[in-house]
This record gives structure tokens, sequence and C-alpha cells, in this order.
């Protein structure tokens, strides 16, 4: 009988358009007719349940975005703090080219590493001058106290090839037409072991404990960037998993 009640549409939509508290009052005054308060009572119980699971999916729908905004921002937060320690060199160096060129504080710090810090390498005279920091805004260029994102100015593009840098002549050199000195134009990285025999902290006024520091860094140079235009290097290591700027030589050629 409780099924024949259900099945009929007419008693179906007297019941589900009945408010709730005259639902209530019904259940009261047919208790003295079971089929029927039966059926008001599983109509009663339909409608609530159905009322409940609308109200669990507005919810549900309504933390959607919000959890997905959150993951959202999860992924671009990694993605901006870099994922440094999966990313292939060539692809981890132009993330720092394009936050020099941002001026990025936040990005140039993250490939510096804490422990080991970068040192900078000037020529302001006949020896070399070299600068030690932990945050890309402590140091300040020989000339005029300017920053480190005036290197903007002068490297532009770098255009990575993994080759051999070509061979330097200051004889050959004429920045006003244009010449570099360099038998090969462009932006070249390569094995660092030319660097790393350079031996300029040995010239640069250092004490005893900054120079085994530096010998200490210069085994975990592994990537050594070469921008022609300005004969300025970068030479960057695989530390604790991530790509490290280690040294950077920012010295034109044939000036002392």
């Amino acid at each position: 009988m409780i099924v024949v009640y259900l099945l009929q549409p007419k008693a179906a939509n007297l019941i589900a358009s009945l408010p709730v508290h005259e639902l209530y009052t019904s259940f009261h005054s047919m208790h003295r007719h079971p089929i029927i308060f039966l059926t008001y009572l599983v109509f009663f119980t339909m409608l609530t349940s159905c009322g409940q699971d609308e109200k669990n999916q507005a919810a549900l729908q309504s933390e959607e975005p919000e959890s997905l905004e959150q993951v959202q921002e999860e992924h671009l937060r990694r993605g901006n703090t870099p994922g440094l320690d999966t990313m292939h060199f060539q692809t981890a160096f132009a993330l720092f080219l394009k936050a020099l060129q941002a001026s990025d504080t936040l990005t140039l710090n993250e490939f510096i590493q804490p422990d080991y810090g970068v040192w900078f390498i000037e020529q302001p005279g006949a020896m070399p001058k070299m600068t030690h920091v932990t945050d890309i805004r402590q140091f300040k260029r020989e000339y005029q106290d300017r920053s480190f994102f005036t290197v903007q100015e002068e490297v532009k593009s770098c255009d990575l090839q993994e080759e051999v840098w070509p061979a330097f002549d200051c004889a050959e050199m004429n920045y006003d037409a244009g010449k570099s000195g360099y038998s090969k134009d462009g932006c070249f990285v390569w094995q660092p072991d030319k660097f790393q025999k350079s031996g300029y902290w040995n010239y640069a006024s250092l004490s005893d404990a900054q120079i085994a520091q530096i010998k200490d860094m210069l085994p975990l140079v592994q990537k050594s960037v070469l921008h022609t235009a300005t004969s300025f290097e970068f030479h960057f290591g695989f530390v604790n998993g991530q790509w490290r700027l280690l040294f950077a030589k920012l010295i034109y050629p044939c000036s002392a």
C-alpha cells in the first residue's frame, strides 16, 4: 500500500507542497491512519534527506573554488621560488636572467646559497677587488656604488650556447666599433676549469680565512657563463640540489 501511495502523482505533489511545520502537525493528526501516516513519514524523510543533500552539495561547491585557489596559489608559489632542484641549467639561467632584467630581488636571492654566499670580482685598478654578500641588495659595484641590477643595462640578452669559450685578444677589442675582442660573439656556457685556475683571490687583498672559504667553494662550481659583449662571467654550482650563483666576474678586459 505504501508503494501505491508513493506512486500516485497527486498524493506525492500534495505532500511535497506542504510546509515542514504542517507536515509535523499532520503526523500528530493522522496517527490513527497508519498507512497514510507511513506515507507521510516516508515522504518527509525523503524531503529532509534531499534538502540535506542539497545543503551538503552547496557547501561543497562553495568550498571547491577556495580549495582550487589554494592549490593554484601553492603551485604558483612553488613556481616562483623556483623549482631549482629539478631545473636544467639553461632553464635556471634563463630564470636568473629574467630576474636580473626585472630587478627581482626575491628570485635573485634564491640563487644565493646562504652558507656560501656569492663573491663578486671587479678590477677598479691594477689589482682585483672581491666582495662577498649573502643578499644581492648588499652588493654595490665599485663604480658609483651602483647596485647589481645595473648589470641589466649591459647584459640585455644571453642566448646560451654550450661550447668552449672563444679566444680573446686585447688587440682585437674595440667597443666603439662593436668588436668585443673575442673570436666569436655570444653567450657561452662551459666547464669552469679556466676560472677555477684564474687565481684572482690571491691578488685581492683577502684574509687567509676568506681565501680558504673561496677555495672551498671553487670545487662546487659546475657551469661558467661568458657574455662576450661585456666579458662578464657568471659561475654557478649545483649546491644542496639547487643551482646557485657562487661567483660573478664584472671586469672589463684590458682596462687595467
